[in-house]
């Protein structure tokens, strides 16, 4: 359930994302995209998927992938409190403006970071997973790699630096 949750709200983001930026047929040829039934396995559309793209907002899409996976594994509940950092309270727009000690729920945390993509929260994130943000970033770049993408870098859990990486069918 978690698995498709989260498929569903990346697919969400995505759909945003090429509506509001582009025409669609403007978008069909700018972007690449990969859909997948997470029951079966099942490609669902596939656009572009050969294609070398920078992929926008993959940081926050792989911040929710590990979010989700936390959950599935139960080592976060939905209604679980995040404690912001004075770091993380520090980060530049785009963020809720969570001051440090202000507490956050995974539920608000997944609805700013797909909703405002907010940096304050996805920090928050980084450091209640992995302890930190460069702890949390080697662990997005061992999963990217799990996933094949092979070229992608995590640095901090706001940026990426990656040559453009080609999906795994």
């Amino acid at each position: 359930i978690v698995r498709n949750y989260c498929l569903l709200l990346c697919l969400a983001g995505i759909l945003a994302i090429t509506g509001v930026l582009a025409p669609a047929s403007q978008a069909r040829s700018r972007y690449a995209e990969l859909v997948v039934d997470g029951s079966s396995g099942r490609v669902l559309v596939a656009r572009n998927v050969d294609a070398r793209k920078y992929p926008a907002s993959l940081t926050k899409i792989m911040t929710l992938y590990m979010l989700f996976e936390s959950l599935e594994k139960g080592n976060l509940r939905l209604d679980q409190k995040l404690t912001t950092s004075r770091r993380a309270a520090g980060q530049p727009a785009s963020k809720l403006g969570l001051r440090r000690g202000e507490r956050i729920t995974v539920r608000e945390a997944i609805l700013a970071l797909v909703t405002k993509s907010a940096n304050d929260v996805a920090t928050t994130v980084a450091e209640t997973i992995g302890g930190s943000e460069f702890k949390f970033a080697l662990m997005m770049t061992q999963r990217a790699r799990d996933l094949g993408m092979s070229r992608t870098t995590f640095r901090l859990s706001l940026i990426h630096i990656s040559e453009p990486t080609r999906p795994r069918l």
